[in-house]
Order: C-alpha cells, then structure tokens, then sequence
C-alpha cells in the first residue's frame, strides 16, 4: 500500500504574447474551457493602425513595381535597338555598353521594389498574427483555478493571465519505496487506486513509473492515469494505491464492509456456533489487509478459514459474543446447513 495525491493531466498559468491592456477577462474561476475559447482580450487598437499604415504602403509599394517594370521593358527595348545596329556597324560602341548597363538597373530595381512588396507583406502578416494573438485562447480542455490578472492591469510579453488545469483523465502520482523498484520499475501492471475523498476505488493499467529515487524521502514516483468522466476527481486529492509487488496466487478475500478497525488495527466479525445446538455469537477476529481488489480485501488470518461466515451489515453495533441469527435471502452467497446468510462473507480467490 502506497500513498499519493490527484495531480492534472496538463495544467498551465497560460501567457500572453503581446503586450497590453487587459481589455477583457473572459472567465471566471472554476469555469470550464475548451480548446481555443478566448480567456482575455487586450487592447488592439494601435495595432489595427499601425495595420492600416502597412497596407497603405503596401499600396504604394504595388504602384512602385509597376512603374520599375514599365521603365525595364523601355530599357530592354532600348537595348535591342542598339544590338540591332551594333550588328550593322551603325552605333557607337559606348553606346551599347551604356543602354546594357541601363537594362540591368532597370532589373535591379523592378527586382528591389518586388522585394520590397515581400518585406511589406511580411511585416503586415506579423501585425495580423500579433492582432490575433490579443485574444489569449485556452491551449486545452480545462477548467479555471485562478485568475492572475484583472480588466485595466498592463501586461508585458510573457505575462499570465490565469492558472488553468486540465479536465477529463486525471493522474494519480503515488510514493512507492525504493525496496520495491525491481517489482514496479519496467514493468506492466495494473494498479488499484482508493480515492479517500470518495470512497471509490480504481483500477488502471495505464502505470509508467520514474525510474529516480528521491534521495531524501527513498521513494520513486509511480504514475497511474485514471478516467474521471463525471469531474468528480479533482487534482489535490489524497489516495491510497495498491502496488502488485509480488507473484499471483490464490487468496483470502472478504468484503470491505466487513472490516472494522480499532487501536490494535483491523478486525472483523465471524459469525460462530459455539457447539452444534448452540446459537451462533459474533467473535472478533484480528486480520491483516494484504491488499485491495475492486469491493474486496485480500487478507491474511489463521483464524478465519475459507466459508466462515463474516458479518459485514450492522457489525458496528455488535460486541464480542453478541447472539446473532441468519436469515435466509436471495441473495445468498455461503450456505451452511443452518441456512444461508446474506449479510455474510467469506471466500477464497475468485474476486
């Protein structure tokens, strides 16, 4: 038996990207999310316009590049005129060199003002990006457990705006002792998992465990993810795990309801005839608690042998030797030849 807590899947203080003023808080705390709703807004505003500013000189940039293609087709056309007389001795040399030198200007700068629309283009796109990212959106499905900024505070880049924590599958973080590494570490199993709030108990075998011992405490974590699809797990809470550490084999269980626990530890009741005629008397009987399995305990007890009777309703009132008597049900589970008692337990393996 191990001891843990209820950690969440994910959970986030969840930042923003830009800048701002905290223009609207979205949510509360204990509000569930989904992935992508908007949590808080800042203000956009000088955004918008510095948007407005780029797109005009994208504008401007278009009309540039129409202008430098028109002027490299006049150059170009300039060119091969020139080409063209060159071929029949009837122009300077100069002359040619000057009109290529002019074709290529002409190219470098259409081929600058086309760069220059990328650029522009570029820097528009991160001012949209930057506009789109003043609503800080959920990363996942959640729920609020703080909120960590208020309308009108300034955030800077990087700032948290709330603390949020993952709903759905929920993790139990146990504290397993380092003697039982070799039986846990490496290994598939399935792990049983008490939730003390509760009362539940779990079974998952989806366990993964961290193979580091905490040099103070000489224990490892071992991690078992559980579902919780009514929310009624929630992170913080502490939990009682059961470890298999040993080999399979036939036991002694006996319903839960069953056990009762003083200062010496636990014990049930079991339900015995003194002698043959005689009324049967409810005798205490000390057992140890190996384990648990779904309803049931998996004990160890010389005193207690497979078919006894455990006494597993109304046991809190009961006192050593009390009388008690069977009453025959449907749903009878151990049959003796007095009758069968439906509020008595006690077997062997199966469960």
């Amino acid at each position: 038996m191990v001891t843990g807590e209820l950690r969440p899947m994910r959970q986030a203080r969840v930042a923003t990207e830009e800048p701002g003023l905290v223009q609207e808080l979205a949510v509360q705390e204990g509000q569930a999310v989904k992935r992508g709703d908007v949590l808080a807004r800042l203000n956009r505003q000088r955004l918008e316009i510095e948007l407005l500013n780029i797109q005009a000189q994208e504008k401007v940039a278009a009309a540039e590049v129409q202008e430098r293609q028109a002027e490299a087709a006049w150059r170009q056309r300039d060119l091969e005129t020139y080409r063209n007389l060159s071929q029949r001795q009837a122009t300077n040399p100069k002359e040619l060199y000057d009109a290529e030198a002019q074709s290529n200007i002409a190219s470098a700068r259409l081929e600058a003002a086309r760069q220059q629309i990328t650029a522009i283009q570029a820097r528009s796109e991160l001012i949209a990006k930057r506009i789109a990212d003043t609503n800080i959106t959920a990363p996942f499905d959640g729920v609020v457990v703080a909120k960590l900024v208020e309308q009108g505070e300034w955030v800077d880049e990087g700032a948290a705006v709330v603390h949020l924590v993952s709903s759905g599958e929920i993790e139990a973080w146990l504290d397993v002792p380092q003697q039982f590494a070799g039986a846990i570490i490496g290994k598939q199993t399935t792990i049983a998992v008490s939730i003390e709030a509760t009362g539940a108990m779990l079974e998952s075998s989806q366990a993964r465990a961290i193979p580091q011992v905490d040099p103070k405490a000489r224990s490892f974590s071992l991690i078992v993810r559980l579902k919780n699809d009514d929310g009624a797990l929630a992170p913080g809470m502490s939990i009682t795990g059961w470890a298999p550490t040993g080999r399979r084999g036939e036991h002694l269980t006996i319903s839960k309801d069953g056990v009762l626990r003083n200062d010496v530890g636990p014990y049930v009741y079991v339900a015995r005839k003194t002698a043959p005629d005689a009324a049967a008397a409810a005798a205490p009987v000390n057992i140890e608690i190996l384990f648990a399995h779904q309803d049931r305990f998996v004990v160890r007890s010389q005193a207690i042998a497979p078919g006894d009777l455990i006494i597993v309703e109304g046991n809190e009132r009961l006192f050593p030797m009390a009388p008690v008597s069977f009453i025959a049900g449907p749903a009878a589970a151990v049959e003796e030849p007095g009758g069968a008692d439906p509020n008595a337990d006690g077997k062997r393996g199966g469960r």
